[in-house]
């Protein structure tokens, strides 16, 4: 029961971070014309630095910072993909 309170004190950490990973993401492929193959690669180190500097080198950080990047990159394809779809109909 501790385990999941835990994840509810994270989760406006997580949030926050996926906005920053979302507007990285989207500034990064705007301003240096990177390909997406290293978007992600390049999001998923600065998340869990990011982690590593607010948590520490651990286990459970490494963890939050793979949750908050599959997070970010999962919310940026679902609205990508979506506005695909709307625009065919």
């Amino acid at each position: 029961m501790e385990e999941i309170k835990n994840l509810y004190i994270l989760l406006p950490h997580i949030f926050c971070v996926w906005i920053v990973l979302n507007i990285l993401g989207n500034t990064i492929k705007m301003t240096f014309h990177v390909n997406s193959k290293y978007i992600v690669w390049i999001l998923l180190v600065s998340s869990i630095i990011i982690n590593f500097c607010f948590f520490g080198v651990s286990f459970e950080s490494f963890f939050i910072g793979f949750v908050t990047f599959s997070f970010s990159v999962s919310s940026y394809d679902l609205v990508k993909y979506f506005g695909k779809i709307r625009k065919k109909e």
